[in-house]
């Protein structure tokens, strides 16, 4: 049995070779290192630089819709305020406007009724002026009659009778 020495020689490579690939496998590294790692690795800085500025805007366009919509709902309180308040001041101006119609209606209605009474005691005096001026003419003209026949107490009886019947006649 024989052993080969060169088994030895093949299991460990050629200094000379290992140093070749040695330098080939750096040369390989830096050029890689240069042109990919470097570009590469900028751009996905770059990358990542854009996508924290847009979730940094996202945060910011958040916290002003936040803002806003505290604002809006704040706005719409006041507005329901507001409007409460519009209502019960055109409530309020409804029943005072409603409590002046009334009170106007009220005033021209005892109004009216005064005229009314005015005219009646007018007409009443008037009525009365003229049934004193009858009753007058009337008595002058029974006087008359009285005085044109004064034969005896019984014809005045007479004639004095007759002229209530005349009177209620009328």
């Amino acid at each position: 049995m024989k052993i080969d020495t060169d088994v030895l020689g093949q299991l460990l490579p050629n200094p000379l070779t290992m140093l070749a690939q040695l330098c080939a496998t750096a040369i390989l590294f830096f050029l890689m290192y240069k042109l990919a790692y470097k570009p590469i690795k900028k751009i996905l800085d770059a990358r990542s630089e854009y996508e924290q500025s847009r979730l940094s805007d996202a945060d910011n366009l958040k916290k002003k819709y936040e803002d806003l919509h505290a604002e809006a709902e704040k706005e719409i309180t006041d507005a329901k305020a507001e409007a409460r308040q519009i209502i019960n001041n055109a409530q309020d101006e409804g029943n005072r406007l409603k409590n002046n119609l009334i009170d106007e209606g009220k005033q021209k209605s005892q109004q009216i009724i005064d005229e009314a009474q005015n005219n009646i005691t007018l007409q009443k005096n008037k009525m009365l002026d003229e049934m004193h001026g009858e009753i007058v003419d009337v008595a002058l003209s029974a006087a008359e009659k009285l005085l044109q026949s004064k034969l005896d107490s019984k014809d005045d009886k007479d004639s004095i009778n007759e002229f209530i019947k005349e009177v209620t006649n009328k």
